[in-house]
């Protein structure tokens, strides 16, 4: 079964009924029981803190409970080693830090973007975005699904 670990800006898709999310659903089926689709705490934090900002209404928050309930919600936890390593790996390579593998350059990647990609690999997920935040890892430590923002 093919796993898809959902970036933050795919839920805000879905939220906002954007046809772009219908186009993804289309394309991947992410809810039809035919793969798994996955989202990490960290989006579920970010998602809260964009509805808190926006005073978002009753019908987009329980749009998002029922969509809550549709996905795999991974949690960052201290005893999940893989998990740790893996962000410190992914975060040093993105800084041009990493020993014995260097990038060329730092990236701008925020810490919340470092933890998806980690639990994405972690999960053997492929990330699905609209956003180039995760392009300087794609076919390098993960694999990105990238979709145009409009």
């Amino acid at each position: 079964m093919q796993k898809y670990m959902l970036d933050t800006n795919i839920i805000l898709h879905y939220l906002r009924g954007k046809e772009k999310y219908e186009q993804i659903e289309s394309d991947l089926h992410l809810l039809d029981g035919k793969t798994l689709p996955m989202i990490s705490v960290v989006s579920v934090a970010e998602i809260q803190g964009f509805i808190q900002r926006n005073n978002w209404g009753e019908p987009k928050k329980n749009r998002l409970r029922k969509l809550l309930t549709k996905l795999f919600i991974l949690d960052i936890a201290s005893q999940d080693k893989d998990l740790i390593e893996t962000y410190a790996i992914l975060a040093n390579y993105s800084r041009n830090a990493l020993p014995g593998k260097p990038l060329g350059k730092s990236v701008g990647i925020q810490n919340n973007d470092i933890w998806i990609a980690a639990t994405a690999k972690v999960a053997n997920a492929i990330v699905v975005t609209t956003d180039s935040d995760f392009d300087h890892l794609n076919k390098t430590y993960l694999t990105v699904m990238k979709y145009s923002a409009e």
